[in-house]
């Protein structure tokens, strides 16, 4: 393109980005009709979902009982596992399960970790995670799965089962209704995105359409159906099946030119641009990664991550900041702290883990503009000059597009902001000997492992320190990936979302972190690997504490000493333990002996299907990169 075809864009950009122009001035400044007309096409067009749309379909089946109609609905989505435990109230499932041999009923040891397993196959697979849970407590125990998934955006249905009809109100044992028991979609209403009790066979395919479509709509989350054990039984006299997966999938809305254009506009003259991923740029990121990176590296401009979006762009490329927000990259922080101009947020809410608290340096950033599927996220923590509420895929192209067509504003601009970029040092991880002998200090661990992350890898890492300590030291690069549950922040989540990965995606290797207090509460669920032969790998964090609230506790109040019993665990021994659920265990207690273990290790977890799990003594001294949570609890505090 000539500098003459650049003079209109020039003449609004060329203005300092510290000057409010207006948005609407940005949007309607076309940089040449030829490009406008083009992309306005492009972009005017349908998004393809799961390729043809026009070949989704529907059969009817006649006298299809509820629950087989709901497995010939999770067939047609290729869904090939549910996750739950059985019961009286949910034996109609159970019994069309058996009956399916192309969906495997994963039994688990406790209800809340076959929702751990359902979130975790849904987020290694990209399809919709199930768990089947009976009334009563089998319901009250998924909660929390259901809700931890529900708040990450992973789209799951729970189903529980409930006394038949005619037995409400008489007491029944688990009765979960209005009338007595805990009233379990009532419960669920408050955890997920929708909650709805069944009430005849004939309305039923309604409320399961709606359940799917809200589990996997924009944005997605958990959707529950409440099933009396009488009516999953009863015949439905026409149903309608789909036959081809992502019937109920919604369509994100495509970014709007003049959104895109605006967008570049600000980011193409910034002097210190970022852009910011979150979670919600996942499979904005798999798609169009390769675009992306050639689009920040034409352009000189940095990114940084969520720790739930850590590795959607590679910790190893020289753009990357690493993980900015709560123990993240001290070279993300460096240059947030040192001013920034423009900041595109792709797909974050920008909550407290990714804000850093919501600290003071990210509300310095001058022009926001942020980008989700879901309108109410945007805005909810910092002022937003440009809300786009679209596809964060769309954006990503138009982006590139825009910056194939124009280029940069200038070369010297570009070579400036590399330099700003490269004069960052993450300072080197001070890691003292442990004072005692036989542990070995996290920041050292996770070195060790980081020498170990492959391709074909996916880490499930649990909250506590283990969550700060990965997030800090571990530098991920696709097509590896890592999950947090970040948004209720479950302890126990990564010993049942490990499995359920393993299972969605058996090639890839399956290696979960977790605080020996997390393990405590659902290492039981090894027993479920071991049943299934899933060959998982668990790294324990064993320090004999509970660790976080430790520290965070030592922080506010230094007259109560780390060592205190208060937050202890007892020293059980956590390799007896695992061993006694059949999986295989190792103890690691100095360094370098995880980096000699674990590709063995990973050996034996993909040829035997046996579960590994790898005890390692830390010192428990070692405080964690959570300055800024700590401060702020201490704050809240006083």
């Amino acid at each position: 393109m000539s500098n003459s075809s650049l003079v209109d864009l020039q003449s609004v950009t060329s203005t300092s980005l510290r000057t409010e122009v207006p948005v609407e001035a940005l949007r309607h400044e076309a940089p040449s009709t030829g490009m406008t007309n083009a992309l306005e096409a492009r972009h005017g067009d349908p998004i393809p979902m799961y390729g043809d749309t026009n070949a989704r379909g529907f059969k009817t089946v006649e006298d299809l009982s509820v629950a087989d109609c709901v497995i010939a609905h999770l067939e047609a989505e290729e869904v090939d596992a549910v996750f739950g435990i059985p019961g009286g109230n949910l034996a109609p499932f159970q019994q069309a399960l058996r009956k399916h041999a192309s969906m495997r009923f994963i039994i688990s040891s406790h209800e809340a970790g076959a929702a751990f397993m359902a979130d975790g196959y849904a987020r290694a697979t990209g399809k919709l995670g199930v768990c089947m849970v009976t009334a009563g407590p089998g319901a009250t125990n998924a909660l929390t799965g259901v809700a931890s998934a529900h708040l990450d955006g992973v789209p799951m249905l729970a189903i529980s089962g409930n006394v038949a009809t005619d037995r409400v109100g008489l007491m029944a044992m688990q009765e979960s209704s209005s009338t007595h028991g805990v009233n379990t979609v009532e419960m669920f209403r408050q955890a997920c995105a929708s909650s709805t009790g069944v009430a005849d066979p004939q309305s039923f395919q309604r409320l399961l359409a709606r359940a799917l479509r809200t589990a996997q709509g924009l944005p997605g989350g958990a959707a529950h159906l409440s099933v009396p054990s009488n009516i999953a039984r009863q015949p439905i006299h026409r149903a309608s099946v789909p036959t081809t997966r992502g019937a109920f999938r919604a369509r994100p809305a495509t970014a709007p030119f003049e959104d895109l254009r605006a967008a570049f506009t600000l980011l193409r003259t910034a002097r210190r641009p970022l852009i910011f991923l979150g979670s919600g740029a996942r499979e904005a990121m798999a798609q169009h990664g390769d675009v992306f990176t050639a689009f920040v590296t034409q352009h000189g401009i940095p990114v940084a991550t969520s720790m739930r979006g850590k590795g959607l762009f590679s910790e190893r490329e020289a753009l990357s900041l690493g993980v900015l927000g709560l123990a993240g990259s001290k070279r993300a922080e460096a240059y947030l702290r040192d001013g920034v101009d423009v900041m595109v947020v792709l797909g974050s809410r920008l909550g407290e883990w990714a804000s850093k608290s919501f600290h003071r340096y990210f509300q310095a950033v001058h022009h926001v503009i942020q980008v989700d599927v879901n309108a109410s996220n945007i805005g909810q923590f910092l002022p937003v000059r440009l809300p786009i509420v679209a596809d964060v895929g769309s954006v990503v192209t138009g982006l590139a597009e825009l910056g194939q067509m124009i280029g940069p504003s200038s070369g010297a601009r570009v070579q400036e902001r590399w330099s700003q970029v490269m004069a960052l040092k993450e300072p080197a991880l001070t890691v003292r000997a442990p004072q005692d002998r036989d542990s070995i200090k996290p920041q050292d661990l996770m070195t060790e492992l980081d020498k170990h992350l492959s391709p074909d890898m996916d880490l499930y890492i649990d909250m506590g320190n283990c969550t700060g300590w990965t997030a800090h030291v571990l530098h991920v690069t696709p097509p590896a990936r890592i999950f947090y549950p970040c948004g209720l922040s479950s302890m126990g989540w990564s010993c049942g979302a490990v499995i359920g990965g393993k299972i969605g995606r058996p090639e890839r290797a399956a290696v979960a972190v977790v605080g020996d207090g997390a393990f405590l509460m659902n290492g039981t669920e090894m027993l479920t690997a071991s049943r299934y032969r899933v060959g998982t790998v668990t790294i324990v964090l064993n320090d004999n504490f509970l660790g976080m609230v430790n520290h965070g506790e030592h922080v506010q109040d230094r007259t109560q000493p780390l060592e205190d019993d208060f937050y202890s665990l007892g020293n059980p021994d956590l390799k007896a333990f695992a061993e006694s659920l059949g999986a295989r265990a190792y103890t690691v207690n100095g360094p370098g002996q995880l980096d000699a273990l674990l590709p063995e290790v990973l050996r034996r977890a993909d040829e035997s299907g046996q579960p590994q799990v790898i005890v390692a003594h830390i010192d428990y001294r070692e405080v964690p990169p959570y300055g800024d949570r700590f401060a702020a609890v201490a704050s809240d505090a006083t």
